[in-house]
């Protein structure tokens, strides 16, 4: 058995399963009056998380792991919108770039393969996860000019709105990932990355037109039905419960 702390960064995505407006394209409205949004990549999205590291070997390849953790994460898209006043003669336009950042409990339990018994021992990794929402917030950044880019920077931006009723509570998953762990006489060291899928849908149908964050008609927001994933790299630093196994382990592989 070994037990130990886990950290590191993650980053979000989002399937869009149903899409969602305030307002309805009329057939009078032309082609660029178009409403998606435009979800920006999973690179774009950080988070981080930490929590402890379990695992139990059944074989010298095969253990179960379970590392229970606080991860925070997002998801950001953007909207548009122009107006033409034809009775004044003059035009309105706003950019958005719509930030959510959830936090929770993420709690994985994964059957783990090591492909060797040595010193360096990469592995694969695969099993299903729970996680469970503690916190969701959401800012909007803005400017007049769609040009496809808000600059964060200089752009004016809301205060931070609480969107944790917008979205549900608990989700399930899938879970794979691969890394490699250097073993040394009283600690190991892994490092690792995994993806993960939520099979439920996030946004709380009820709620999705409920105006909490205030946003709604100010800024014309309602969320899409999502589903989430999620790409994280961590480092661990792992100790074994019964030292005499590490270094019967370690003496085993040099010979």
């Amino acid at each position: 058995m070994y037990v130990g702390l886990t950290g590191g960064i993650n980053f979000g995505g989002a399937k869009v399963v149903e899409d969602y407006h305030v307002l309805v394209n009329t057939p009078q409205s032309p082609a660029a009056a178009g409403q998606e949004k435009k979800y920006q990549s999973l690179g774009q999205n950080k988070g981080s998380q930490f929590g402890v590291y379990f695992s139990y070997s059944f074989t010298r390849k095969l253990s179960f792991v379970f590392e229970p953790s606080f991860q925070t994460t997002s998801f950001n898209y953007a909207t548009a919108y122009s107006w033409s006043d034809t009775v004044n003669g003059s035009d309105f336009n706003i950019e958005m770039m719509h930030q959510q950042k959830l936090s929770g409990v993420n709690l994985p339990l994964l059957a783990r393969y090591d492909f060797t018994f040595s010193q360096f021992s990469p592995y694969v990794q695969g099993g299903i996860f729970m996680s469970f929402g503690h916190h969701a917030r959401k800012t909007i950044f803005y400017d007049n000019t769609i040009d496809d880019e808000v600059d964060k920077e200089t752009a004016d931006q809301t205060g931070e709105a609480d969107l944790t009723r917008h979205m549900n509570k608990a989700n399930v998953g899938l879970s794979a990932g691969a890394g490699v762990t250097w073993f040394a006489n009283y600690f190991a060291i892994s490092l690792e990355s995994n993806f993960r899928y939520g099979f439920r849908s996030m946004v709380n149908d009820r709620n999705r037109y409920a105006d909490y964050t205030g946003f709604s008609v100010q800024y014309l927001d309602a969320l899409d039905q999502l589903k989430l994933f999620n790409l994280d790299i961590q480092l661990s630093i792992i100790f074994p419960i019964d030292n005499s196994i590490s270094l019967g382990i370690l003496r085993k592989s040099r010979y």
